[in-house]
């Protein structure tokens, strides 16, 4: 999928949300041009999340990959995008979401098939009692 197709694909769709066709353009060009954005996912507390998360701070950041998957069925949020992390040889599991807004940009170019690359950065607090989160790297 090229870059214009890349645009209007999230533009489009933002616009069905009711965001205006100039903002969803600005937008869908600004997700698009930054190609690679840092992102903390979201819903890190939900069930047992904590817990996955720390479980995570013992391995080596190679050991760890994050990939993306749309849940469309999601009753909350019908741009649903899971995060799941893996461990080498140790299985994988949900452990948070892209956040709505982004999600709602995102979910299309999934639903037609583009690839959006997901790279483990870090989980983060975890100290002085502080919630753990984390880190993604992704590259629209």
């Amino acid at each position: 999928m090229n870059i214009k197709s890349k645009v209007m694909t999230i533009a489009n769709a933002l616009v069905k949300q009711g965001v205006s066709r100039s903002a969803a353009m600005v937008r869908a060009w600004i997700t698009v041009k930054l190609r690679r954005m840092e992102v903390r996912a979201v819903g890190v507390t939900h069930g047992n999340r904590q817990k996955l998360l720390e479980r995570l701070t013992r391995y080596s950041a190679e050991d760890i990959t994050v990939t993306l998957r749309r849940e469309k069925n999601n009753t909350h949020d019908h741009n649903a995008i899971q995060i799941v992390a893996g461990v080498r040889s140790k299985g994988s599991a949900v452990i948070g979401y892209i956040n709505r807004e982004l999600a709602a940009a995102l979910a299309p170019l999934l639903d037609k098939g583009a690839t959006i690359a997901s790279r483990f950065n870090v989980v983060v607090g975890g100290e002085r009692g502080y919630n753990y989160g984390l880190a993604l790297e992704i590259t629209v």
